[in-house]
């Protein structure tokens, strides 16, 4: 796993050496999770960076009607945290969850900024962890926005096929802000085709 963890921070700062790494990851915690946990809650300060190896992670809130509504979902092999919480230590509006029994390496705010402290390349590393996540998020809201509905499903079949596999499909209609039969007919649609 730190294998694979140490591959995703060289995406983020190529400039790592072997041994920052190796001090950084000290650093995290390894803990395993089972399907469905969540790791951040709403109403709870997320304190947390998580890089979970094998499940897809959905973060989520409650409408007013109780129902919950996903806002979006990431894959494995990637950062992730409830960054509104995590920057500004309030209380969450959102929960994340593992869709799948997973191992991850996770470390605290506070050991994170430590860690920013003691080294340019770690400092460097949070910086461009921040840029991504505007980046994604700016393209998740383009693509809602821009795009239909079909449009918005055939991108995730294409980039992320593991979402449709894995996640249920009422979670998906949710992040594509339709109903799920309106998903079940763009599916039917699409399997037509294909």
């Amino acid at each position: 796993m730190k294998a694979q963890i140490t591959t995703e921070l060289l995406k983020h700062n190529a400039a790592f050496s072997k041994e920052e790494i190796e001090m950084g990851l000290t650093s995290f915690q390894e803990k395993e999770f089972k399907a469905k946990s969540l790791i951040s809650a709403a109403g709870r300060i997320s304190n947390y960076l998580f890089y979970a190896e094998s499940s897809i992670t959905r973060c989520f809130y409650l409408d007013a009607e109780g129902q919950e509504q996903t806002l979006w979902m990431k894959p494995e092999k990637t950062f992730i945290a409830e960054y509104k919480s995590f920057v500004h230590q309030d209380r969450s509006q959102f929960s994340l969850q593992f869709y799948e029994d997973t191992r991850v390496l996770m470390i605290s705010r506070q050991h994170l900024l430590e860690l920013f402290e003691r080294s340019k390349n770690w400092a460097i590393f949070g910086a461009h962890l921040t840029e991504q996540a505007h980046i994604t998020l700016i393209d998740v809201f383009v693509n809602l926005l821009a795009n239909d509905a079909t449009s918005n499903y055939r991108y995730i079949e294409y980039m992320f096929p593991r979402f449709i596999e894995v996640a249920p499909l009422k979670d998906i209609a949710s992040m594509l802000q339709i109903s799920q039969v309106s998903l079940s007919r763009i599916r039917a649609g699409t399997q037509l085709k294909g």
